[in-house]
């Protein structure tokens, strides 16, 4: 059996791996030590490991100026945090001197099993590149001004241009620089193009769906129910575009990634479309105008003769009118609706 001693950062990521199969190695920050460690407040030579005539292997400190401490054992949960100045290894021991970190494993332990890779890892590799980041964008800042022009009625001026140019992009790079400083943080991968990526092409997919809506209330005036249909894109959208972030920036579960990215957004999609629904039966005095001119070939049904749409009008915006004497005799017009406040106040 041999020692494996790992350097590990405070996320548990190791930085190297040294193997001891001798009876002793010093640590430190000289060149001949077994286990160099860059660490201004580590000894030159720091603490030594040696093995005994059990076999087992013992660390003890060297009169280093900031000693040792002994932070956990991840295989022994009950070990606590404790300074030390010699210590009869634990397979899975992890030790601090000066700021750094240093875990202790025997060549005995196994490890855990492969895991498979996700099948999203080709996609984002091929997300992944400059050229497909900056076509994307591109993209979305080229509909988003198309949009913008269409549902414009005065001169398009440059400054227009502009502010949704800088708009489109700039919320896209705040997106990806967010996940990419997470990432960093976390997993020490940042990933910044795949992140922009990943925005851009959901921005696309919702650019496309909100002209297919204006589309679909052209043909069909859905304007009642186009708010929770919006509401049912984001809530698909949404949800995969945090579990792509999810995967590429924490170190978490797949399952607690999956509940995450779903439950997150749809709590509060599900409020907002609450408080749409509660919307749809109140009265609006100013009806819903498109600025958008369409062609009539975007006309899917059978369009209605005028002369039918103004034949049915009465029926539509008429109100009945009865009469009745007021108390001076005189003989009044009331309105039906007039009729029943009356019916109530009485």
């Amino acid at each position: 059996m041999a020692l494996i001693i790992e350097e590990i950062n405070r996320a548990h990521r190791v930085g190297a791996r040294h193997r001891m199969d001798g009876e002793r190695a010093t640590i430190g920050r000289c060149y001949d030590n077994a286990v160099m460690v860059e660490d201004p407040h580590v000894d030159a030579v720091h603490a030594e490991v040696v093995r005994d005539e059990d076999g087992c292997y013992v660390l003890r400190d060297l009169d280093s100026l900031n000693g040792m401490r002994l932070m956990r054992n991840f295989r022994d949960k009950s070990v606590k945090p404790t300074n030390i100045r010699e210590h009869l290894i634990e397979s899975g021991d992890e030790v601090q001197i000066g700021k750094s970190r240093l875990r202790f494993i025997d060549t005995d332990m196994s490890v855990p099993a492969a895991i498979p890779l996700h099948s999203a890892e080709t996609v984002f590799d091929r997300l992944a590149t400059p050229l497909v980041a900056v076509l994307l964008c591109a993209l979305v800042a080229g509909l988003s001004l198309w949009m913008a022009y269409l549902g414009s009625t005065g001169r398009f001026e440059w400054t227009s241009v502009v502010e949704v140019l800088t708009d489109a992009v700039i919320g896209l790079l705040i997106y990806a620089a967010a996940w990419a400083f997470i990432g960093k943080v976390v997993k020490h991968e940042s990933h910044f193009l795949a992140h922009l990526s990943i925005a851009a092409t959901a921005a696309l997919i919702y650019a496309a769906w909100q002209w297919f809506g204006t589309l679909l209330n052209f043909n069909f005036s859905m304007h009642q129910v186009m708010p929770l249909l919006n509401i049912l894109v984001l809530a698909i959208l949404i949800p995969v575009m945090l579990w792509c972030a999810a995967y590429l920036a924490l170190n978490i579960a797949p399952h607690w990634r999956l509940v995450a990215s779903i439950l997150l957004p749809w709590s509060f999609l599900g409020f907002v479309a609450a408080v749409e629904i509660g919307r749809m039966g109140e009265f609006s005095g100013e009806p819903e105008v498109s600025k958008e001119l369409k062609s009539k070939d975007f006309l899917w049904r059978k369009p209605e003769p005028l002369d039918e749409f103004l034949a049915s009008t009465p029926a539509l915006f008429d109100i009945a009118i009865e009469e009745s004497k007021d108390k001076s005799g005189k003989r009044a017009r009331k309105s039906a609706a007039d009729s029943d406040l009356d019916t109530q106040g009485e």
